[in-house]
């Protein structure tokens, strides 16, 4: 659908946009104005075009709340479909191994029906349909690799921001929540920057899997000055992640260079060796103790974690086929009944025991296997590619993949939705470029 205006009316609509603004501006707050013309321009921008739209939400993820998202959600479904309507021509493209995403959808509904709580589980149901729909969505709406590298670059640009504003947290020294700290063994940590994601550690979830988009778009681009954009969006970036001292972020970045290294070029372990050197040499004492608290076992945020996840176990052995239901609603009503040494918790800080005790063994198969499929994409797609940039962004996508998992060991990395959405974003970029890679060719 293409909006055209004629040139003889484009003064009025800026006289008549102005007019809006300033009565905007007159009424309300000036915080209030932006939300109300920004909500005005992307709905506009949206019923345009939804691929417009699609790029619009992937961008605000990380930076507004679930409620935005779900608006803007519900505005570009409804301008695809409309858009499918009025061109009865066009025809919805295949979804690469969908199967298992088909199943995993399953076993959510069938988890919220079950669940002892249902209408928090709703809502976490909610969440997982606008999430799992993405690769539905990319697949439709980006039909060629030039429209597939603006909305990588989006990505990278969205990420960037988020971690520019980390980087003024620190610098202004914003407080540090005491929960998120053992004092007595990191004495000298005084903040962890959060950014707009309100907690490091969900912070360092998002940073694992953009941080490699970054990686792999520098590694691939013969452009100078987008190479240079690139290689200071990711040193911004890792700058970031190192300052929300999230462990298992630090872990997991490692564990994702370690992954890109050996499919893409292994000379760069001799680059991470040197450049570990370095870091221990240059590194504060208050970076260096908490590296030193990674094994720690009597450090407080580590040693209430295996008492959790031996609660979670034994809810794991009375839940087995149906799970107690998506979502902290129903981990909250069953798990004092299973509570060790008095911890209290809203999930089990583990995401494989998380999606095992609220879905069931049939929704942990089903994710498993979706992991699985997208790793698969993403290496089919390295394989058979013949364009280098995107068999590089392959890698980055299962080295990205990877690293959060990683980190999924010692924290339930979908506890946040914004990330939930984000992680099949992900999958969705894998599942497009194996489209765009493989299957085109193929055809």
């Amino acid at each position: 659908m293409e909006l055209r205006l004629k040139r003889d009316y484009t003064p009025f609509i800026g006289v008549l946009a102005g007019i809006i603004i300033g009565v905007l501006l007159f009424l309300f707050p000036l915080t209030t104005a932006i939300k109300i013309v920004g909500g005005l321009v992307g709905t506009i921008l949206t019923l345009v075009s939804p691929q417009i739209g699609l790029f619009l939400l992937v961008f605000i993820i990380p930076f507004v709340s679930l409620k935005y998202t779900t608006l803007l959600y519900a505005l570009v479904m409804g301008s695809f479909i409309l858009n499918f309507i009025i061109n009865p021509n066009k025809k919805f493209k295949k979804l690469p191994f969908k199967y298992s995403i088909i199943f995993f959808i399953i076993t959510l509904v069938f988890a919220t029906v079950s669940s002892f709580a249902f209408k928090e589980s709703i809502k976490q149901l909610l969440i997982y349909i606008i999430a799992i729909s993405m690769p539905f969505l990319l697949i439709n709406l980006i039909e060629d690799k030039k429209t597939f590298k603006r909305f990588i670059m989006l990505i990278i640009l969205a990420s960037l921001l988020v971690s520019l504003y980390g980087l003024y947290q620190y610098k202004v020294g914003i407080a540090l929540d005491e929960s998120w700290v053992d004092k007595q063994l990191n004495p000298d940590l005084k903040t962890r920057v959060y950014s707009t994601l309100e907690n490091p550690n969900v912070l360092a979830e998002y940073l694992l899997l953009t941080i490699p988009l970054g990686v792999s778009m520098l590694w691939g681009e013969r452009n100078r000055f987008k190479k240079l954009f690139y290689l200071g969006a990711v040193g911004v970036q890792l700058l970031c992640l190192l300052l929300t001292f999230s462990r298992g972020g630090w872990v997991g970045i490692a564990i994702a260079a370690v992954v890109f290294a050996f499919f893409v070029d292994r000379r760069l372990f001799i680059v991470y060796f040197l450049a570990g050197i370095g870091l221990i040499l240059v590194s504060p004492d208050v970076i260096l103790t908490r590296i030193n608290t990674i094994t720690n076992v009597k450090d407080s945020s580590t040693s209430y974690r295996f008492p959790l996840w031996l609660a979670t176990i034994d809810m794991i052995r009375d839940y087995i086929i149906s799970g107690i239901g998506i979502g902290i609603g129903a981990f909250r009503a069953i798990y004092p009944n299973y509570m060790r040494l008095g911890i209290i918790a809203v999930h089990s800080h583990n995401i494989y025991l998380q999606i095992l005790v609220e879905t069931g063994i049939f929704g942990f198969l089903s994710f498993i296997a979706v992991v699985i499929n997208t790793f698969r994409a993403s290496f089919i797609s390295y394989v058979k590619g013949i364009d280098k940039k995107f068999k590089i962004l392959a890698i980055g996508v299962a080295s990205g993949m990877c690293g959060l998992l990683a980190h999924g060991l010692v924290e339930n990395v979908f506890f946040n939705g914004r990330i939930i959405i984000t992680f099949w974003v992900i999958v969705a970029i894998a599942l497009l470029n194996y489209k765009l890679q493989v299957e085109t060719i193929e055809e």
